[in-house]
């Protein structure tokens, strides 16, 4: 397997985490995935393979495809040889390039065909046939260059410091921190979701989840039971609700199914 990843342009950086390319082979066994809400934003290009959600209004995935914030676990299947080159958005990061609400991205996939037409088109045939990794990234930066709308870009810095103190601390008060923001509640929730598509409170829920998870990955069941209370969880019955909530699972069977993976699914 090949995993790549890249730092983008400085232009688009502030919405931009990274670019990436991961290649690999899973053979003719069909190979069914799980992904785990995490706050990430993906859009995809597939210069080879064939994905399908399984659990979303859209199946059949083309050649490009948008996923937006996710509170529910997304199932996708796939086989054969894969070759993905993906740009990951912060999860305030689509706001300047689309026209429409960016809640209609929570919890979907979407072909990408049906949002940009022919200017997806136009990336599509570019990177498919560019010589190299380094030559994609550099069109990707010139596209979403040419995307940028300047006027949704001014709440740049307030946005970049409430996500990234919801990130480093999930139980941060969100009334606490509007007032500190000088902000009202009713304000600063309007000013995150038009931006990211969730409310605040949200996000830190899903942020919290994906600590809860890597946990529940890297240590017993015993070092668990204690750093979940440090995660804000009330008890183990409230830790146990709001995981199933997010991924359909409860611990143990994420734990189970996990390990046996290897990974985090």
């Amino acid at each position: 397997m090949k995993v790549e990843l890249s730092i983008p342009n400085k232009l688009v950086r502030p919405w931009v985490e990274c670019y990436w390319n991961v290649e690999f082979d899973n053979g003719e066994h069909v190979k069914n995935e799980t992904i785990l809400p995490n706050g990430k934003v993906e859009m995809i290009f597939a210069l080879e393979g064939n994905y399908r959600v399984m659990n979303r209004k859209t199946h059949n995935m083309k050649y490009a495809w948008m996923s937006g914030i996710h509170h529910e676990p997304l199932e996708i299947q796939y086989k054969g040889k894969s070759n993905l080159i993906g740009i990951r958005f912060y999860p305030h990061g689509l706001f300047p390039f689309f026209r429409f609400p960016i809640h209609e991205t929570v919890n979907q996939v979407e072909n990408l065909e049906s949002i940009w037409g022919v200017f997806q088109e136009e990336m599509y045939h570019s990177i498919h046939t560019a010589k190299d990794s380094s030559q994609i990234y550099a069109m990707l930066d010139s596209y979403l260059i040419r995307k940028i709308s300047e006027s949704k870009t001014k709440q740049l810095h307030v946005l970049t410091t409430i996500i990234n103190r919801i990130r480093n601390e999930p139980t941060i008060s969100i009334p606490d921190l509007a007032s500190n923001l000088g902000f009202t509640q009713r304000h600063f929730n309007r000013l995150f979701k038009d931006h990211t598509g969730v409310n605040p409170k949200l996000l830190s829920q899903i942020y919290r989840f994906e600590k809860a998870f890597s946990y529940l990955f890297n240590y017993s069941n015993e070092e668990v039971a204690d750093l979940i209370l440090s995660l804000g969880y009330y008890d183990q019955s409230h830790f146990n609700k709001e995981f199933k909530r997010f991924s359909g699972m409860t611990p143990g069977e994420y734990k189970e199914k996990a390990v046996y993976s290897n990974n985090f699914l």
